[in-house]
């Protein structure tokens, strides 16, 4: 029986931002608008530069100015600001698309983060048993953002990169971090989803919990066809003592190249064996 590929609906600007890890202009308001230490223009250049997205390409100021909230005059000042400074670069259109001097910021980040580096040589081992992607992921709001990832040379269909995000509610990766979430953690989230996700939610709702369950149970949970109709992966939790942040480890592929049961009995297994080296103790 073929799975219908399950979509979200996104009503509004504010919704978009918190499946996309990121704060929209009204959330941050009423969060920090009485705040006197909130510096506003940091705020607002950081979703300037958020806002750019693969496949939306170079934008202009208008462009940046509907998709943020943000005023054009404002966007216009600090898309200069952010060109001289390297981080922004204009076309022959005079659109903005991101620098590679960004990544220097990424850098620092990344080099701070010990645990992939203690991962690196098991996900490629991993990643080239399955002929597939391994990839480590950190939540951030409603996402998961991948810090590490690893691929087998002929791996087909799934090829992760460094920084890009993934829904949480509905991969693999999600669904092991939430399993490490405490019951009031997982009950704010669950109320935030039922309006984002509408209709849809109620069996969505199910699925993840039956994902946690899983997780809990045997150490990995496996979701099929859920973030991409031709995509399936199992994922494990992984925690990071340096930064005591629990995270997850992931590995995916084409549904016609793994199937479940692999998964559950050989990958999931090994996902597994990679968290324990890290010492790994569940918090359920």
């Amino acid at each position: 029986m073929t799975k219908t590929p399950f979509k979200p609906r996104l009503p509004d600007r504010q919704t978009t931002a918190s499946l996309l890890g990121t704060r929209d202009l009204a959330s941050l308001e009423a969060d920090y608008g009485a705040d006197r230490k909130f510096i506003w223009s940091i705020a607002r250049a950081m979703q300037i530069l958020q806002a750019f997205r693969l496949r939306d390409g170079a934008l202009g100021n208008g462009d940046l100015s509907e998709s943020t909230g943000i005023a054009k005059a404002t966007v216009t000042r600090l898309t200069h600001t952010l060109t001289e400074l390297g981080y922004l670069k204009r076309n022959r259109s005079r659109k903005y698309y991101p620098s590679p001097a960004l990544l220097t910021l990424g850098y620092t980040v990344m080099g701070k983060l010990r645990v992939r580096q203690l991962l690196q040589s098991g996900m490629q081992d991993l990643a080239n048993a399955a002929n597939a992607s391994v990839a480590l992921a950190w939540p951030e709001e409603d996402t998961m953002i991948y810090v590490a990832a690893n691929a087998a040379a002929t791996a087909d269909g799934v090829l992760l990169d460094v920084g890009r995000r993934i829904g949480m509610a509905n991969t693999s990766a999600g669904r092991a971090y939430l399993a490490c979430l405490s019951d009031a953690e997982l009950d704010a989230k669950f109320a935030r989803w039922e309006v984002i996700y509408g209709a849809a939610w109620p069996e969505l709702h199910d699925r993840i919990l039956k994902s946690i369950e899983d997780v809990r149970t045997k150490g990995f949970c496996i979701v099929d066809s859920e973030w991409r109709s031709n995509v399936r992966a199992v994922a494990t939790p992984i925690y990071d003592s340096d930064h005591r942040t629990f995270m997850s480890l992931n590995c995916g592929g084409p549904t016609f190249l793994l199937n479940d049961a692999r998964l559950e009995e050989e990958f999931g297994p090994r996902l597994l064996h990679l968290s324990a080296r890290l010492g790994w103790r569940p918090p359920w």
